[in-house]
């Protein structure tokens, strides 16, 4: 009769220096991962931002098909930027309240979500209202109060020479949006803007 020996090898584990390869590498990925997190989340938020642009030009013209008129007190001449921090009565209205009887019939036109930590969608308690952008910025809003189908064109200030050569100097259209985006600074390249891609 053969007999069978069981040879048993040692298994072998890792080393250190094999262990410290693998968490330098894991190291290493993960710090090229972070910064690109960063841009995919920076570009999130900027179409989150010109999503809520976009509502909110069409709530104002939408506004002013159900009304005759733009969502400002009567009188109101003056096509500066409004912004939409708390209390806006422009806000207000848009979101369905008669103030100052500009939305008699009650019409809720845009429909922002709530703010997360003060960014993304609106602030404060009902009748102090503001619209914050992605960056907890208010949202802001140009019409077209002297019905000539015209806005000044905010790009030809900015400050950023691509943005502003060649820029018109009017926009054709009845209401605009736009956020000043990451910088919190006006006319500056990183500006999000509702008339431009």
């Amino acid at each position: 009769m053969k007999s069978h020996r069981l040879t048993l090898t040692p298994s072998r584990g890792f080393t250190l220096i094999e262990m410290l390869v693998v968490i330098g590498i894991i190291a290493l990925l993960a710090t090229m991962a972070v910064p690109a997190a960063n841009v995919v989340m920076g570009k999130v938020k900027r179409v989150r931002t010109q999503a809520a642009l976009k509502d909110l030009t069409v709530g104002i013209k939408a506004y002013q098909t159900e009304y005759s008129r733009y969502p400002v007190p009567s009188g109101y001449s003056s096509e500066t930027p409004v912004p939409l921090s708390q209390g806006s009565g422009v806000l207000k209205v848009l979101l369905g309240v008669n103030e100052q009887n500009m939305n008699t019939r009650g019409i809720v036109f845009i429909e922002p979500p709530p703010a997360k930590n003060g960014a993304g969608g609106l602030t404060g308690d009902q009748g102090s209202y503001g619209y914050m952008d992605m960056w907890g910025e208010p949202y802001y809003v140009v019409m077209d109060v002297n019905y000539d189908n015209k806005i000044q064109n905010p790009d030809v200030a900015n400050m950023d020479r691509d943005v502003s050569n060649g820029a018109p100097q009017q926009l054709i259209t009845g209401a605009i949006a736009y956020s000043v985006g990451e910088d919190k600074k006006v006319n500056t390249k990183d500006d999000v803007v509702s008339w431009r891609n």
